[in-house]
């Protein structure tokens, strides 16, 4: 392992590299390529752990230095792809999708995009692929990491100062940390998929390699041998992993062991890794990686996310990008930042950082900017949906936790309860328009709560729903023979299966479709016992209308936004059956949204080029508005 340059590692990234841009276009049978980021963290952290240790061994370490070496590797391509990307976004990017890049570029330059992504996955969240910089969250990973580990290492170091020392220690690190991301992993998804404590295994066990394994010296076919039982269990993960599978947690192992037993057999003579289109990958890994990411998401803009010529045009795009940033953009920033002093260094740093930074901050305080669009008042009119909900919102409905606020609108007595789910939420103030005169709508809603009984989440510890739907049952016979209108979206019902994303709090329930249904129906029986109950049914859903609208109509595609009926029902299927028996078990009246939507053959996202729609699942006041009419119903028979 004395070479000075690794063909090895630097073919090892050309796979990595590929496996997560052929996952990231959706290429059949690289479901599992995400993995090609594990392979990342174990080559970094066997980098790292070498430069550091010899350093602290040879007594040349220096913090200053090794940071700022890392800086100029990683942020000027960083930095460029920022800023282009930024520039780009201004013509094409919504002022929600501008104001929500300018803040994950910050994030990103701050090295701390995981903690972002992380605090930002919820019910509310966009979808990934509408996240132009996503893929950062790994870059900031590995930055923490190498802030940490040299602390680490010196610290360990100076109370003991040998070899023996450091192993013991760093294998204690690396177990706890392992440790934690098959415990946390089921318990907290989110926070294992993307926060440091529960990667550091992954980059430490490329460590493990250097401290144990230097000065291993294996025959030819020895290493060979090594290195295709490694390569064997990357396509094995590959093929056995799929985005919906725990992790890290235990299933890491799979290609943490793969990537560890390729570096330690070190095969030069590889013809896997040491020939000339995986040496050419491995030295533009680094940008590829960062400019595929974006080209995802224009593909997604363009919605030729499943044509193939797109796909292949994008990806050798993305090779494209990626050498001319590794031959323009990374090679000579290095080189000229390498010859600066430490002060001018550090100096010349901080001021290429902090022009995108304010520029993006100035962006993010100004709301994406959506005078960008004003004279143009077919998009203004789309812009404009996005904005076009209950102003009461933030203070009103439930995110988490259990303070309940008992909003009331109009007024005079409650005349109507709605309950529900943040599509209750969002048709509340409408419901507030179809009231009798001198009444008033009690809104008591919580995202991502069905209306049913004993139900938490897995990754939530704050998700209080059970105890909210409890809150209610208890407090509803205060307003008895009130109106309850009961609003949710139900596609939890056929979802639950697949992910478990809902399990029942007392353990009583199974995760089956028909638990799931039984206990919405039992829920609603229970509120009908005291009270006149109104249910809706799911309104159709969409990608995120606004955006799509707008992506179009900046293209030139005027297409409406639409589903088939045939598409509606098969996402609504189990809700309308649990829908029909509460029904006729309960007495319960229901309320259906599609007249006022569909024809006969597809549901429409906008009336008038106007959406109804805030973004692909909440109906605006304006769409919402369109109910009234029906909500009238309720008065009518009550």
């Amino acid at each position: 392992m004395s070479q000075k340059f690794r063909y090895d590692i630097n073919g090892l990234r050309a796979y990595a590299v590929a496996l997560v841009v052929l996952f990231h276009f959706g290429v059949f049978g690289f479901a599992g390529g995400f993995i090609g980021v594990d392979v990342f963290f174990v080559i970094s952290g066997f980098l790292m752990t070498s430069i550091i240790f010899k350093g602290l061994e040879n007594r040349t370490f220096n913090f200053l230095k090794f940071y700022l070496s890392r800086a100029n590797r990683i942020i000027p391509a960083l930095f460029v792809l920022c800023s282009v990307v930024g520039l780009v976004g201004w013509f094409t990017l919504t002022p929600q999708e501008l104001k929500d890049y300018a803040k994950h570029a910050i994030t990103s330059l701050g090295f701390i995009s995981n903690i972002q992504y992380f605090k930002e996955a919820g019910y509310f969240d966009a979808a990934s692929h509408e996240k132009l910089l996503l893929h950062t969250w790994s870059l900031s990973v590995e930055w923490q990491f190498y802030i940490l580990l040299p602390i680490f290492l010196f610290i360990v170091y100076r109370i003991k100062q040998n070899k023996n020392a450091i192993k013991i220690a760093f294998t204690g690190l690396f177990a706890t940390s392992l440790m934690l991301a098959i415990y946390l992993t089921p318990k907290m998804a989110t926070a294992s998929f993307f926060l440091l404590p529960t990667r550091a295994w992954e980059m430490l066990a490329g460590g493990l390699i250097f401290l144990f394994f230097s000065k291993t010296s294996l025959t030819q076919k020895h290493s060979t041998l090594i290195e295709l039982v490694g390569f064997g269990l990357i396509t094995i993960s590959v093929i056995s992993f799929t985005g919906s599978t725990p992790w890290p947690s235990y299933n890491a192992i799979l290609p943490v062991l793969g990537a560890f037993l390729i570096l330690l057999a070190s095969n030069q003579n590889s013809i896997l890794t040491n020939n000339k289109i995986a040496q050419f990958l491995g030295n533009t890994s680094y940008s590829i990686y960062l400019w595929h990411w974006p080209l995802v998401f224009y593909l997604n803009y363009l919605e030729k996310t499943n044509n193939m010529l797109w796909i292949i045009g994008a990806i050798l795009l993305s090779v494209t990008l990626g050498w001319l940033s590794y031959k323009y953009i990374e090679n000579p920033s290095r080189k000229f930042l390498s010859n600066l002093s430490l002060i001018k260094g550090y100096a010349v740093t901080f001021l290429y950082i902090a022009i995108p930074v304010i520029i993006f901050t100035l962006i993010f305080i100004k709301n994406g900017i959506p005078q960008r669009f004003n004279g143009i008042p077919e998009l203004q009119k789309i812009i404009n949906a996005e904005f076009d909900k209950n102003p009461m919102r933030a203070s009103c409905h439930i995110n988490s936790g259990l303070k309940i606020p008992n909003c009331t609108y109009g007024k005079g007595d409650v005349g109507l309860i709605v309950i529900g789910d943040s599509h209750a939420e969002s048709i509340v103030r409408s419901a507030e328009k179809a009231l009798p005169n001198n009444k008033s709508v009690l809104h008591w809603t919580y995202s991502s709560c069905p209306t049913m009984s004993g139900l938490r989440r897995n990754d939530a510890q704050d998700f209080k729903c059970a105890e909210f739907i409890e809150y209610m049952l208890k407090s509803k016979d205060k307003y008895k023979g009130v109106p309850i209108l009961i609003v949710n979206r139900l596609d939890v019902l056929d979802l639950e299966e697949k992910n478990n994303f809902f399990v029942p709090k007392d353990g009583i329930l199974s995760n089956s479709k028909k638990s799931l249904s039984e206990s919405y129906i039992n829920t609603i029986c229970e509120f009908s016992e005291s009270n006149p109950v109104t249910i809706m049914r799911p309104i159709p859903i969409y990608k995120n209308v606004p955006k799509t609208m707008l992506h179009r109509a900046i293209i030139g595609n005027h297409e409406r936004v639409s589903i088939t009926l045939d598409d509606y029902f098969k996402y609504s299927k189990k809700a309308w059956e649990a829908q029909n028996i509460a029904s006729k078990r309960c007495g319960i009246t229901i309320l259906n949204p599609l007249s006022k939507f569909c024809d006969s053959d597809k549901c429409f996202a906008d009336i008038d080029n106007r959406p109804l729609y805030y973004d692909g699942h909440h109906l605006n006041i304006y769409g919402a508005d369109k109910l009234i009419p029906l909500m009238k119903q309720i008065f009518e028979k009550n």
